[in-house]
């Protein structure tokens, strides 16, 4: 009995297991604001209405890993916006003036890291429902530029941030091939700003080790240094593919 338990033990492991690579293409709409004074200078900046940032579409690479009730996920994301055109209003970034009508090319980059794990404690119907608490961390790594070529001025500010979140998971798997899941996290660090972010979706495996996914994420991120903020809201759907093993 023993040698048969030992046998068959890898097998029964593999089985409790799941990995999951996937690549998705997010289709957001974004909403920004920042200011950074220098010298006491400095004017809240609307990325859209005064830079002319316009929404744009982000690849996602993301893992995860199953196992019993533990379930680890990690993302990253590349966030890139960009714009040139004339200011509509004089602003003031890092004490650096840029009077109306200047032609000013803007640059707002994020790298945006995510590992979490996630302890399913709540199982309803042998697994088909799984519920439990998370907690990981997220890292941040910033990068804005506002630059006028013609009178060669160039400022750009580089913040760097890693911050623990704690939230929540939920799965239900109806069938084998078909699973929907919705994930809320998050962590307030009082007057140095908060994060909130949830993502939520359905993954069909039409055939063996294929995944397919859709669903909504939503982003928000408020880092602050009074009196310097960055506020970034993102939010939107999502399609994608992946392997399953």
């Amino acid at each position: 009995m023993r040698t048969a338990i030992l046998f068959f033990l890898p097998t029964l492991l593999a089985a409790q297991q799941n990995f999951e690579f996937t690549g998705r293409y997010w289709i957001p709409h974004m909403n920004t604001r920042i200011r950074v004074e220098s010298a006491g200078l400095g004017t809240d900046i609307d990325a859209r209405t005064d830079l002319g940032i316009r929404d744009t579409n982000f690849p996602e690479a993301a893992f995860t890993w199953q196992h019993g009730r533990s379930l680890v996920t990690f993302s990253y994301t590349p966030i890139d916006y960009s714009a040139s055109q004339d200011v509509n209003r004089t602003i003031i970034f890092r004490g650096r003036q840029y009077t109306i009508g200047t032609h000013v090319d803007s640059d707002l980059k994020l790298h945006y890291l995510h590992l979490a794990w996630a302890y399913q404690f709540v199982r309803i119907r042998d697994g088909v429902v799984r519920f439990g608490p998370m907690i990981g961390a997220d890292g941040f790594l910033m990068h804005g530029s506002l630059a006028a070529p013609s009178f060669n001025i160039s400022e750009r500010e580089d913040v760097s941030i890693g911050l623990p979140i704690v939230g929540l998971a939920l799965d239900i798997q109806p069938r084998r091939w078909l699973g929907i899941y919705g994930q809320a996290y998050g962590m307030d660090i009082g007057d140095y700003g908060n994060f909130i972010g949830s993502d939520s979706g359905v993954k069909v495996e039409p055939v063996k080790h294929l995944l397919l996914t859709v669903g909504y994420r939503t982003f928000y991120l408020h880092v602050e240094d009074s009196p310097d903020f960055a506020r970034l809201h993102i939010r939107g759907p999502f399609v994608g593919a992946g392997l399953r093993w």
